[in-house]
């Protein structure tokens, strides 16, 4: 009898794995704790590291089926015969973090939809459901939830991503999504520790510094994580962020006050510490990333992110500073340990789920968040939309998500309105707002959908919608992404918040326009006046 592809792979894997000397090499030990970066175009060096003992693989986003998903996935753990099983990791936070379809996996709300939804039990389940295909994928690790605490409106970086400003809120949510990704044997990575929501600047691009008191860090950017260890949270990543009252001179990730001090011993956390990828700016302005992992390892971090970096010169650079003493022995074999512990919890051990056709359910309770979640700020009486007048729909947004733009476009069609809708990118130029006017003169009344991702706005995306507002025609203001930029129009007669631009929360809008839905969502965040 052949054995289906993927359960002869893991029948084949353990055996293999079982076989090896009792005490692996402190090369061995150390190549457990990398994660490399791949994409579907080029697995070559990450399947190359694996046949080397490679701890896990991230998938970076890719426009392809989830069946192809499968089969990459396969293709990396077939290469790691021999080792233990990889870490098979994505950014899976939810909503518009993404562009729609990647990796065959459907969207989720975005966090701060679910912030105003407030929904423990359908978070909880939306993310058991979703886990469940992210196993069938071949995926076992996700680098969610996003647990920071939203309390700077012009933050670069985090935005929607997070759950709101409210602490104990976003802890109950947080400890949902972690719960529904576990019971799915799916590792949750709650991010980015021990808070990145007072940032102003992008780690991405450079080393953020918040001056906070370790008194308001406690109060504040703390209870989620705090929460999330208290239930038994897998693994934690670091924040490439200085934090002045916890260690003046290194970043999180390397600072062994914050990690070794704060997380493990003060908080009680007993799970992985993952950094996040050692390939951002915030830190190879300061290190190369080899030597950043080394030193990321000495002060706590149990798995290292080293993105594109190089993995052999990453092992070679570990193994040489445990040689010489700069790194404790034991340090190496407590994250080399904690690893293999939380590959065997997380059942990458046992034969994987045979294929099965997935029957989505998750959709239905996307739909429900996203209704739910759906906020009217202000003009209740401008809903529903007039249906003997004609409608102009008037969305800034990047052109990849003008397949979820027509979601609202349809509901109102459905509904019987006579409506048009214009898609426009989010930098406006002379001739775009020309064609923005023409169609707002022939329209009697206007939606608009302002798309803005963290605190800066686009001034000329700002300046059509302020043009469009004064044209004292009846307008309804959608705010797309960041609830931040309802600040930017207090003139706007009604306005709505979607909190991510997904299909779902395109339809709700749609829905509540044509008044066959009611919003009740509520505000996750404080505005600025």
């Amino acid at each position: 009898m052949k054995l289906p592809r993927r359960l002869f792979l893991s029948l084949l894997l353990a055996p293999a794995f079982t076989a090896r000397a009792a005490e692996p090499s402190l090369e061995e030990k150390a190549a457990q704790l990398l994660i490399v970066s791949a994409d579907a175009a080029d697995i070559s060096a990450a399947t190359a590291a694996a046949r080397a003992g490679l701890g896990g693989v991230q998938l970076q986003w890719g426009s392809y089926s989830l069946e192809e998903t499968r089969r990459l996935t396969e293709t990396l753990q077939a290469s790691a015969t021999g080792y233990p099983p990889l870490f098979i990791a994505v950014d899976y936070e939810g909503g518009s973090v993404y562009v729609p379809t990647t990796l065959g996996l459907l969207e989720l709300p975005t966090n701060m939809m679910l912030g105003a939804a407030a929904d423990e039990n359908n978070t909880a389940t939306l993310f058991y459901l979703a886990g469940k295909e992210l196993r069938r994928a071949g995926i076992n690790m996700a680098f969610g939830p996003v647990l920071d605490i939203n309390t700077n409106p012009k933050n670069p970086i985090i935005g929607i991503r997070s759950l709101g400003s409210d602490p104990l809120a976003a802890s109950r949510l947080g400890n949902a999504i972690i719960n529904g990704l576990k019971a799915a044997e799916v590792i949750p990575v709650a991010k980015h520790f021990p808070g990145h929501g007072a940032a102003s600047q992008d780690s991405h691009k450079t080393l953020p510094e918040i001056s906070v008191s370790t008194a308001e860090l406690a109060a504040t950017h703390l209870i989620p994580f705090k929460a999330a260890a208290a239930i038994g949270i897998p693994a934690i990543m670091t924040a490439h962020i200085r934090y002045t009252a916890l260690d003046p001179d290194n970043p999180a990730t390397l600072s062994k006050a914050v990690l070794a001090g704060l997380l493990k011993r003060d908080l009680g956390f007993d799970g992985l510490v993952v950094t996040d990828s050692l390939d951002m700016r915030a830190i190879t302005s300061r290190k190369k990333i080899h030597k950043a992992a080394a030193a990321a390892l000495k002060a706590g971090a149990d798995v290292l992110l080293i993105g594109k970096g190089n993995f052999r010169a990453a092992v070679k650079e570990i193994a040489a500073q445990v040689r010489s003493g700069a790194i404790n022995e034991t340090r190496l074999n407590d994250a080399y340990h904690r690893v293999l512990a939380a590959k065997r919890g997380a059942g990458l051990f046992s034969p994987p789920e045979a294929p099965s056709p997935f029957d989505k359910a998750y959709l239905e309770i996307t739909r429900d968040l996203s209704r739910r979640g759906l906020t009217l700020l202000k003009g209740p009486g401008l809903l529903p939309l007039p249906r003997n007048k004609k409608i102009a729909v008037i969305i800034f947004a990047p052109p990849r998500f003008a397949a979820n733009a027509i979601h609202l476009y349809r509901t109102l069609l459905e509904n019987g309105y006579s409506a048009s809708q214009y898609l426009f990118d989010i930098g406006v130029d002379a001739g775009d707002l020309k064609r923005v006017k023409r169609a707002a003169e022939a329209a009697d009344v206007l939606v608009l959908g302002s798309f803005q991702w963290a605190g800066a706005q686009n001034a000329s995306q700002r300046e059509a919608i302020t043009a469009l507002l004064a044209s004292g025609k009846p307008a309804v203001l959608l705010s797309l992404m960041n609830p931040y930029d309802l600040a930017g129009y207090p003139q706007a007669p009604c306005a709505l918040a979607l909190y991510g631009m997904t299909a779902p929360s395109m339809a709700a809008a749609g829905e509540a326009l044509s008044g066959t839905l009611k919003p009740g969502g509520r505000l996750p965040v404080s505005l600025p006046k």
